[in-house]
């Protein structure tokens, strides 16, 4: 979070953002963060489990894109081979940020970006600023995305409030073996208990759907099927 800067249109005039997708720009990641408001897409390619991150305790539901550390099994020469990619990472290298208004004890959102992010540069890209200092219609597009993380993240601690008081959450140990013969196991993550989801009553199914969260919950269950398109990708990646 050090090497964030609040973003503005003197110093950062000449600032272009490389959209192309490659692990050079950072896409090599394993999972991200996802949203509730985005399951819809995420669901048609990747499995969405919940992580408990071993720094700060906190837990969310992610995107699940590889098996180990480094790997997106989307990644190709091509570019990202998905329809779809997770808000998370299309928002890079912006995040929002907050800034303490003079005389009050409100802050103000503010744009920040990591000007050291490989997808930051003067030469190539998306502009941010036009030439008379405003915003253009990209920047304006990754404000409607911190936005949307914004709003997100309140939907997150819904949704984890919910299943922790249903006890709908359960530890995982996801366990592939690829045509190599090699296994994998991943443990860390929670994926949703469906014999306890079944079990629910009709009160608590009615208050999770009055608090927007019935579908959600469902979409996480769903999206396990893709399980088995990673295991193919890492097949076929291993030339198997």
């Amino acid at each position: 979070m050090s090497n964030y800067q609040i973003l503005n249109n003197v110093e950062h005039a000449d600032v272009k953002i490389r959209l192309d997708r490659a692990a050079k720009y950072g896409d090599d990641v394993m999972f991200c963060m996802t949203y509730p408001f985005e399951f819809r897409l995420a669901l048609a390619h990747y499995p969405i489990v919940i992580y408990k991150s071993v720094d700060t305790e906190a837990i969310y539901p992610v995107a699940l894109f590889g098996f180990e550390e480094g790997e997106n099994l989307f990644l190709s020469e091509h570019g990202w081979e998905a329809r779809y990619i997770p808000i998370m990472v299309q928002r890079q290298p912006f995040s929002i940020g907050f800034q303490q208004q003079p005389g009050s004890n409100e802050k103000q959102k503010i744009i920040t970006f990591n000007p050291l992010h490989p997808r930051v540069n003067s030469e190539q890209g998306e502009a941010v600023f036009n030439e008379h200092g405003g915003y253009t219609p990209y920047l304006e597009q990754v404000v409607k995305m911190l936005e949307s993380i914004d709003t997100g993240h309140v939907q997150n601690r819904m949704l984890m409030e919910a299943l922790k008081k249903h006890d709908l959450l359960e530890p995982t140990t996801i366990a592939i073996t690829l045509n190599d013969g090699s296994s994998y196991e991943l443990v860390g993550f929670h994926t949703i208990a469906d014999d306890k989801f079944e079990a629910l009553s009709a009160e608590a199914l009615d208050e999770l759907n009055q608090q927007k969260l019935l579908l959600p919950i469902t979409m996480i269950i769903a999206s396990m099927s893709n399980l088995g398109d990673l295991v193919t990708r890492r097949n076929r990646k291993l030339g198997l």
